[in-house]
């Protein structure tokens, strides 16, 4: 192989940091290589499929793909093809066209495709590709008690989400650490219809609609239909498990709180679950395979649903080449609450890896506890971050106050959040394309 003949600093603006950029590249009898990003080699037929040049490639306005990748020849190749061949800068060959803003390619179909030098150093790479895509502000770190409280942006003001900094930052903060508290959310409004948790979701994402509806009430109701709905301790615990796809993020928006406890717990599920990777390898790997069933068969629903409850990115991936490292993890599975009954060929090894699961869940170090004020509004990830609620009570006589009217009346309360469920996929959209919007303005 040739090696490249001149190398120059380029200023990459995305970067800011000096970039190696190529003013020749070298051909295989089924790549071009540029040296200049690693020696990367880029298959002709993934070149062809990838062109992002012509309009019978990438419709211009859609920017949707116009060909399959299965009407590509598999023959494909450059005009002229020489293999071995060195291309120059200004020097170019019948197929191949080195440029100051990338390479040029003519095909031996006589399509033409042109990629600049940011696109090829995008794809050069898994780490350059995911870094396209924000994955540093996306990918999950794990937290403690300790830990959690010194991360960047736990607490934010509802005013900050009104600036396209803010609102990216709690995103950030949101996907990051899956918990972000709001304070200052107006409670004067509570209907569905008017509330400002909706106005809040909205800035977020899309509220996710279940049987529930759009927004519900956390409320304590005699004879409820749900535990959540009393005032007795909840234990930790995720939302709607018995659903083939619960709902990513959950937000709960206190419109008053004017009783005796009901502190809320938060524990990371995906530390939890790390720990116990390090500490029983056997027993981390009983609870990614062991199914569990998750199911409500009451007021008038039927829904039920097996998870595992560490559930892996993908199960059927080679373990990492450093035995130390856990495999990634996808999405946390546990509710005790709406726990069916398991399969009776169950093994008997699950049994002690839950309780030991268990025991890291609920370690003093890794249980973080807050107590929602009115206008605070609690936003998590119902997929990693479990949540909790001790038992509350009414004040003491002298010290109690009339609870507000809920809905139509009679009924009334002294503690009453209100909730809603986004999509994960929004939230995602709209924390890259700010990030997009904002460039160098944002760390």
């Amino acid at each position: 192989m040739l090696r490249y003949s001149k190398l120059r600093p380029l200023l990459n603006p995305r970067r800011n940091g000096a970039v190696r950029t190529w003013t020749s590249v070298n051909t295989t009898k089924d790549s071009l290589v540029v040296d200049a990003l690693d020696n990367t080699a880029f298959p002709y037929v993934w070149l062809r499929d990838s062109c992002q040049a012509s309009p019978d490639s990438i419709h211009p306005s859609t920017k949707q793909k116009m060909h399959r990748t299965s009407d590509i020849p598999l023959d494909i190749r450059p005009k002229g093809l020489s293999e071995g061949q060195k291309i120059l800068l200004n020097n170019p060959t019948p197929g191949v066209k080195v440029v100051p803003e990338g390479i040029e390619v003519v095909w031996n179909t006589g399509h033409r495709s042109s990629f600049s030098k940011d696109f090829l150093r995008t794809h050069s790479s898994p780490k350059t590709l995911h870094a396209s895509h924000f994955s540093e502000y996306t990918s999950p770190t794990s937290w403690t008690s300790s830990s959690i409280v010194k991360s960047p942006n736990l607490y934010v003001s509802y005013a900050s989400l009104n600036e396209p900094k803010g609102l990216v930052e709690a995103m950030t903060q949101l996907l990051k650490y899956g918990l972000v508290f709001v304070s200052g959310v107006p409670t004067e409004h509570n209907t569905n219809e008017s509330c400002e948790l909706r106005t809040l979701g909205e800035k977020f994402g899309e509220i996710r609609n279940t049987f529930y509806g759009e927004l519900w009430d956390v409320i304590n109701i005699a004879n409820s239909k749900n535990i959540a709905y009393t005032n007795l301790d909840l234990g930790l615990h995720m939302d709607l498990l018995y659903f083939h796809h619960p709902p990513r993020f959950q937000a709960l928006h206190c419109l008053r709180n004017r009783v005796v406890g009901g502190t809320s717990i938060f524990v990371d599920a995906l530390h939890a679950s790390r720990a116990l990777f390090h500490s029983n390898r056997a027993h981390f790997d009983v609870l990614t395979k062991a199914p569990v069933a998750f199911q409500y068969v009451n007021d008038g629903h039927h829904l039920y649903k097996q998870h595992p409850t560490i559930q892996l990115e993908d199960p059927s991936a080679a373990p990492p080449k450093d035995s130390s490292i856990p495999p990634a993890i996808s999405h946390i599975n546990y509710s005790p609450p709406f726990q069916g009954p398991l399969p009776v060929g169950t093994p008997k090894e699950f049994y002690p890896a839950l309780q030991e699961f268990a025991n890291i869940l609920n370690d003093p170090q890794n249980t973080f506890s807050y107590t929602l004020k009115e206008g605070d509004c609690v936003l998590f990830d119902n997929r990693r971050v479990l949540h909790a609620r001790t038992a509350f009570e009414e004040k003491p006589e002298g010290e109690r106050e009339e609870g507000i009217l809920f809905g139509e009346g009679p009924d009334r309360t002294n503690r009453w959040l209100k909730g809603c469920y986004l999509e994960a996929d929004a939230v995602s959209d709209r924390m890259r394309i700010g990030r997009t919007r904002l460039g160098n303005a944002i760390a």
